[in-house]
């Protein structure tokens, strides 16, 4: 079977305010894998993320998704990529102006032209395959901080992507919403998308990881499957996981 790589980073460097964030990073993410990148605040995880959607193009380097090249692509290109790329920002991001559905619908009206009744059929979809086929008329003030995740979920699976980006989609929450997330990402997993996840939250990393990775000084410092990650005995890996203050990672 011929395994497709659908997020290639090649020698990415981004440097921020005179800070380096990304130092020659190098990782590539499989069709259907869900990977988790770990590690402290200020490491670059969600950095990436940006570069992995087109938010952020490095200094040097190359980032590749879907077979193309970001760094070197076109507006139009760029956008017809995106438009394959789910985001679910970290705290939601919902208008609260706008409903719940509405919230929803937006990737649907600003990169698509479909009938209203796809459209409309499209959002009732997604907020039931996230539980919240029943909230679809509120405003995000109006419901949980787990449920406004969720909605952000829905938001980022309504077009259909081939690749979902998670950042930090249990931040905040308490034990049982979180487990509701982790649940719908693995739900998600049996459709084959491919999904990377930024998070602190290690109980989710282990509940939905296939490979995990440990970035720090702006590199890849360990990239294991779950089982060797959780296993291993690198001492950056035991530091971060055992929470130790003395270690590489210090």
């Amino acid at each position: 079977m011929v395994v497709s790589l659908m997020i290639q980073l090649e020698n990415v460097t981004k440097v921020l305010s005179g800070r380096t964030i990304l130092s020659n990073l190098n990782v590539t993410i499989e069709e259907g894998e869900t990977l988790v990148l770990l590690g402290r605040s200020g490491t670059g995880k969600s950095v990436t993320l940006r570069h992995i959607v087109g938010l952020m193009r490095p200094d040097s380097g190359r980032v590749k998704v879907l077979g193309k090249s970001l760094t070197e692509t076109s507006a139009d290109q760029l956008a017809t990529v995106r438009s394959q790329i789910g985001y679910l920002f970290q705290d939601g991001a919902l208008l609260n102006w706008l409903s719940i559905a509405e919230n929803v619908a937006l990737p649907l009206l600003e990169t698509h032209k479909l009938a209203k009744s796809e459209v409309d059929q499209r959002v009732k979809d997604a907020l039931r395959e996230v539980e919240l086929d029943h909230h679809g008329e509120k405003l995000p003030g109006e419901i949980s901080g787990g449920m406004r995740k969720r909605a952000g979920l829905a938001r980022a699976l309504v077009s259909h992507p081939k690749i979902v980006l998670h950042d930090e989609p249990t931040s905040g929450l308490d034990p049982i919403s979180s487990s509701i997330i982790n649940r719908l990402v693995n739900r998600l997993k049996s459709t084959g998308i491919t999904q990377v996840m930024v998070t602190h939250d290690m109980n989710s990393a282990f509940e939905v990881a296939d490979r995990i990775a440990l970035l720090h000084d702006g590199q890849i410092q360990a990239l294991e499957n779950m089982d060797d990650f959780r296993n291993s005995a690198d001492p950056a890996v035991r530091q971060f996981l055992e929470g130790q203050i003395s270690g590489p990672l210090s």
